[in-house]
This record gives C-alpha cells, sequence and structure tokens, in this order.
C-alpha cells in the first residue's frame, strides 16, 4: 500500500515566484491572489496602469509577496524591462501567466432585412486598427512575453526548481471555440489564436524541460465582461460572492468566482498539474454547451 496522499502538499505552491501580466483586474488579481494566498514566494502582477496594479497588490495584503511593475505587454522594449527587474529581484520564474487581453471592437450583428452591403459597411466602420489592435494584445503579446521571459523559465528548472517543471499559462477564451460571436468577431478570433499558440508551445518547450498549458474561462465578472453580464441577465455592479445569471446563458445558473479560478491555477501550478502539458481547461459553468462550437 502506498503512503496516505498528502492533499495540502499536492496542492501547494509555497515557494514558487510567478508573473502574471494582467494581473490587476478580474481573472489576473483572482490568480494573483490565489498564488500569494497560497504560499508563493513571489507573484510579479503586470498591467499598464500602475495606480491599478498597486491598488490590487494592496487588496491582497501580502507586500513581500505582490509586486506591481508596470509593463506594456505589446512592447519587447517594456517586456525585456520587466523580465531584467525579475532577474535581478528573484532571479528565475517557474510560472508565467499570460492573462491580459482586451474585447475589442464588439460584435456587429446583422439585423433583420439588412442588406449584405449595409452589414458589410457597419463592420468595416470599426476600422482595421481597433481589429487587428485586438490580436496584438490577445495573441501576439503571449508569444513575446513567453519569449521574453523564457530564460528565467529555463532558470526557474536551474535554480528554482519546485519539484516539477517550468511553465506557461495562457489565460485564453471559450469565445475562441463558440462560433457564434457573443462578443467580438475579432475576440473570439485572437482567442482560438492564442489557444492554438498554446498547442504550439506545448510541443517545443519541453526541449528545455518546460510547460505550456490554457484556461479557457467563461463568464467571469471584470471590466470586460459587462456587457455579457448584462446579457446573460447578470448585474455588473454586483458585488455578492455569488452573482446569478440565466440558466439559459450559463447552465450552472452563476458567473465563475474567485474561488472557480483560484481552483484552476492552483491545480496548474502545483504538483497536481505537473503531468499536465498542452492542455486546455474550460472553466464556463456550462456556457459553451449552449452554442454551435468547433469543440
Amino acid at each position: 500500500m502506498s503512503a496516505p496522499i498528502n492533499v495540502e502538499s499536492l496542492f501547494s505552491v509555497k515557494g514558487l515566484v510567478a508573473l502574471v501580466t494582467g494581473g490587476g483586474t478580474g481573472i489576473g488579481l483572482m490568480m494573483a491572489k490565489a498564488l500569494a494566498d497560497g504560499g508563493a514566494a513571489k507573484v510579479y502582477i503586470v498591467g499598464r496602469r500602475t495606480e491599478v496594479l498597486q491598488a490590487a497588490a494592496a487588496s491582497i495584503g501580502k507586500p513581500t509577496v505582490v509586486v506591481p511593475l508596470y509593463c506594456d505587454v505589446t512592447s519587447k522594449v517594456s517586456l525585456e524591462s520587466v523580465a531584467d527587474v525579475i532577474a535581478n529581484d528573484a532571479g528565475y520564474l517557474n510560472l508565467l501567466v499570460c492573462n491580459a487581453g482586451v474585447s475589442g471592437p464588439y460584435v456587429v450583428s446583422p439585423t433583420a432585412g439588412e442588406s449584405a452591403k449595409d452589414w458589410a459597411a457597419r463592420s468595416l466602420a470599426h476600422g482595421v486598427d481597433e481589429y487587428t489592435d485586438t490580436f496584438r494584445l490577445n495573441t501576439v503579446s503571449v508569444w513575446y512575453t513567453a519569449m521574453a521571459c523564457l530564460d528565467l523559465l529555463d532558470r526557474g528548472n536551474k535554480k528554482g526548481n519546485m519539484g516539477w517543471s517550468s511553465q506557461v499559462v495562457v489565460t485564453s477564451s471559450i469565445a475562441g471555440f463558440n462560433k457564434k460571436s457573443t462578443g467580438g468577431f475579432a475576440y473570439g478570433q485572437s482567442k482560438a489564436a492564442a489557444t492554438h499558440l498554446v498547442k504550439q508551445l506545448s510541443v517545443v518547450l519541453p526541449t528545455w524541460g518546460m510547460r505550456a498549458n490554457a484556461i479557457l474561462p467563461g463568464l467571469f465578472p471584470s471590466d470586460m465582461s459587462a456587457p455579457l453580464m448584462e446579457l446573460a441577465g447578470a448585474d455588473p455592479n454586483q458585488k455578492h460572492e455569488v452573482i446569478p445569471v440565466n440558466k439559459s446563458a450559463v447552465p450552472e445558473g452563476r458567473m465563475g468566482d474567485d474561488l472557480d479560478m483560484a481552483g484552476q491555477i492552483l491545480y496548474l501550478a502545483s504538483k497536481a498539474g505537473s503531468y499536465l502539458n498542452g492542455n486546455i481547461i474550460i472553466c464556463d459553468g456550462g456556457r459553451l454547451t449552449t452554442f454551435p462550437t468547433t469543440f
């Protein structure tokens, strides 16, 4: 008979050094808090709004653990600067969470009786830059953030080994599998690309003993999801722990919360998820089952 399983140790991230992009709000903040509360040694949270990052770090209440840093993840120079700061501080990373994202231009659905020409004109009104900027943040930045941090993750395997391999976790979205665009055409396409990017990373990173996995959330409270929350029957301003939504939108009948996301990131970041590579975790309360999908 094997020894009893130490469940606390199995899901522990004690001593972990992590970087979470977009860690000042929404899902990124949920992840950062879970890692810090779980015993991580350092959790760097980065974004472009320093005041938001500082407020987020203060809300977690672990000033020696949670470190807010300015970073524009669409800038190679900014990414390299953050990597240098981490190299001089902790010296390595065990976990990189590429979470920063943007909703992009909102969906322009055809109206009853609308001509193809008129719908195309309304769609073109967004402009090319607004569309491509969605990919710039949701997809391209994931690749460049991973490359900027690759040496730090390699050092994590060599100098700060947790007992399992360094990892990149990407926050993608079920929108990448959903053929019915509820948020935005650019958003869904960019998230499909981000999910595929994870698959490609999962093939390459084992060369250096690293892994890549993805979490695909559904409806979680954030500034970005506010319009979708209203469509699903939720109040974006509601501050209760459980935010109910119509079961026709989410079969579970509620929004995802901080514990739902904490469970996913602690699973992936700990020994419990250390055998996962190229894995796609759908965390959506069953929402994807209500749409025609590519999955």
